[in-house]
């Protein structure tokens, strides 16, 4: 049975990194070199603006086959097999894009002669680029063989960094407990005690993230970590704010006042009109 949560997590932290710089600058320099070059017997069959639009399209077609493949192999093979995860990445993409590349290719040269285009050598050809190109990604970037980033480990089920999965989405310098969440359109800041960071992520699918450390939502837009709160001020009978361990202040709704006082946080003091956050 298909776990679809699991699905869409791999997804969409594989695509997460397609809009990278060193992705744009592989795609940029793959279109100009091959549309220059003209390999595979495109500089003889085609002009210079047909080869520009074919290996535009098979370069932009080959990144993102490539990348749909990587995470569906991330869903078969896990963290098995990883010397074959790169092979079986490269015969995905062969069998799949290969035939599509064939059919563009006839469809853009259809007097070539029958040697030039077949489909068997074309997916051969797929399959060789491909396999190359992952192997020298692996090697530029010192990655290890086993295929997975730190992002999906936990999915997959290797349990080898502590914490909650949201650290993982963090840059290093960031990475740290984190004191509160908080959504802003479709991206929620990220609040450590190192600084702050956004992420393209929504908040509920953050707070999920947040487990097993023990906080709670005080408003709509905000998600609070226990450990993080120093103090609940209260300015009249209507709003009421937390003072965090880092000086920031965070609204608290009458819907989710309950909450704080289910999780124990809550301790009122007579004097001043002040709230304390509850100490266990």
């Amino acid at each position: 049975m298909i776990d679809f949560a699991k699905l869409r997590f791999v997804f969409s932290e594989t695509f997460s990194t397609i809009g990278a710089p060193t992705t744009v600058f592989i795609w940029i320099t793959c279109v100009v070199v091959a549309t220059v070059a003209g390999p595979f017997g495109t500089f003889l069959g085609m002009d210079l603006l047909e080869r520009a639009f074919y290996w535009g399209l098979v370069t932009t077609g080959g990144i993102l086959f490539g990348y749909a493949m990587y995470a569906t192999a991330l869903m078969i093979l896990g963290e098995k097999h990883p010397f074959l995860f790169d092979p079986f990445v490269a015969f995905l993409i062969a069998v799949i894009l290969g035939p599509m590349i064939w059919l563009l290719r006839t469809s853009l040269q259809p007097d070539a002669p029958t040697g030039l285009i077949n489909l068997r050598g074309v997916v051969f050809n797929t399959f060789v680029i491909s396999f190359g190109v992952l192997a020298l990604r692996r090697q530029i970037c010192r990655l290890t063989p086993v295929p997975l980033r730190s992002g999906l480990r936990d999915t997959l089920g290797a349990n080898t960094f502590p914490g909650p999965r949201l650290l993982r989405r963090l840059e290093e310098d960031v990475r740290a407990p984190v004191l509160r969440l908080s959504a802003n359109d479709h991206y929620v800041d990220v609040v450590t005690t190192r600084g702050a960071q956004i992420l393209r992520l929504r908040l509920s699918d953050a707070i999920d993230e947040m487990e097993p450390a023990e906080g709670c939502c005080v408003h709509r837009s905000h998600w609070v970590a226990r450990d993080a709160i120093e103090r609940v001020e209260r300015e009249n009978a209507h709003k009421m704010f937390l003072l965090l361990k880092n000086g920031d202040r965070v609204p608290v709704s009458r819907t989710y006042r309950g909450n704080l006082e289910d999780m124990g946080i809550i301790a009122q003091q007579a004097q001043n009109g002040v709230m304390v956050a509850g100490r266990n």
